[in-house]
């Protein structure tokens, strides 16, 4: 054998245009501003070439140990050949360790933000991970060590590639040839191929991230005038129903969701209004905010914790008339156990009654483990109800 086979060939420049693209997300997305929204998007592509990096990797190493490699030249003398066994040792496990160090990052980090392999695919964290103590601790030391692997990577990867150069160019024995996609023995186009493919991948990958950025801007801007658009329709045509609808902000871009499941009871007559009552139930897991990965976030332990406190509820003390169609609500508003007094105002057009008012969600313990940087603590919730 005189060259490796194509799926092994195959396997390395994909490999090799992962590494390259994870470098270039990393580097980009370090010089952004935290608050930069395109920060957040070029991380969670970061994440997906990751894993997918990993898994390329485990394919690789079954086919290697299955598949003998073309023997080295007679003249490559034993110390060289101890090299390059040590470097390609090292690069497997550099290509190993970096997505498990920054899998167990994502999956120690307080935020717990769920992770969809090209907003697609979800990946689970590392359950080990998910519950242990100090997780800010433990977040900074996979965060460095990660950090480090990656640079020890990059440098071998130089040396790899410096050390195939040298081979096809100055030794010209045809030891690049065997992984180049061109066949011949003694020509480097098989490299520049390589090369130009792993280049047009990383430039492909860039206006991929832009574009995905940009849709998101105009997916979110959309629902914000479809938004509008419901909320401006005539109360009169508005059969009875009820809807609930929250707003926030991560990085600077807002998120708008509905919950979908959800019950509203409004006993209310101007006439008697010490009688009257308003009671809301909210199943948080019924959240609904367009964005896959947001939804399974924010119902984890460290946001509603949907599976222990399944229900938001509300309960009025007090409705009182400020004047023709617009009321005070006072009441309890219970979120993950914890309950807070809340007052805002309601107005009656027709017969539909809305409200739209904010909260601090930290004041229920909802995302307090250190996520004030990427999402505001204040939130808007809005409903409407037609008795």
């Amino acid at each position: 054998m005189s060259r490796y086979n194509s799926v092994a060939v195959s396997l390395h420049w994909l490999i090799a245009l992962l590494i390259a693209g994870l470098i270039v997300l990393a580097k980009i997305s370090h010089n952004l501003a935290e608050t930069d929204p395109l920060r957040f998007d070029l991380i969670q592509w970061h994440k997906s070439f990751g894993i997918t990096l990993l898994l390329l990797v485990a394919v690789r190493i079954l086919w290697r140990l299955t598949h003998r490699p073309p023997a080295l030249p007679r003249s490559i003398k034993k110390l060289e050949r101890f090299g390059a066994s040590a470097a390609h040792l090292a690069l497997y496990g550099l290509m190993i360790a970096l997505p498990l160090t920054g899998w167990a990052m994502v999956s120690a980090s307080p935020l717990n933000l769920a992770t969809e392999l090209f907003g697609l695919i979800p990946w689970p964290h590392l359950p080990w991970l998910t519950d242990i103590a100090d997780k800010d601790v433990w977040e900074h030391r996979f965060h460095d060590l990660h950090y480090w692997l990656a640079n020890g990577l990059i440098a071998i990867v130089a040396v790899h590639a410096l050390a195939a150069l040298r081979h096809q160019f100055l030794l010209k024995d045809g030891v690049l040839s065997r992984m180049t996609i061109a066949g011949g023995q003694d020509n480097g186009y098989g490299l520049f191929l390589g090369m130009l493919i792993a280049g047009a991948g990383v430039i492909g990958l860039l206006n991929l991230t832009d574009h995905h950025h940009n849709q998101q801007r105009n997916d979110v801007s959309v629902a914000a005038e479809s938004a509008n658009a419901e909320a401006s329709v005539d109360a009169a045509t508005v059969e009875k129903e009820s809807r609930v609808t929250f707003s926030a902000s991560q990085m600077g871009d807002p998120i708008n969701g509905v919950f979908e499941d959800h019950q509203i009871t409004l006993d209310l007559n101007d006439e008697n209004l010490a009688a009257a009552t308003l009671l809301a139930k909210v199943v948080t897991g019924s959240v609904d905010t367009g964005d896959g990965q947001i939804d399974a976030t924010v119902v984890t332990a460290d946001w509603f914790a949907s599976e222990q406190y399944p229900d938001a509820e509300f309960a009025s003390s007090a409705i009182e008339l400020v004047e023709d169609g617009v009321y005070t609500v006072a009441g309890s508003l219970t979120i993950r156990g914890q309950s807070n007094d809340i007052e805002f105002t309601m107005r009656r057009e027709g017969g539909t009654y809305s409200s739209s008012f904010t909260i601090d969600r930290t004041d229920f313990g909802v995302g307090v483990g250190g996520q004030d940087e990427f999402v505001a603590p204040v939130v808007s919730i809005g409903f409407e109800v037609t008795p």
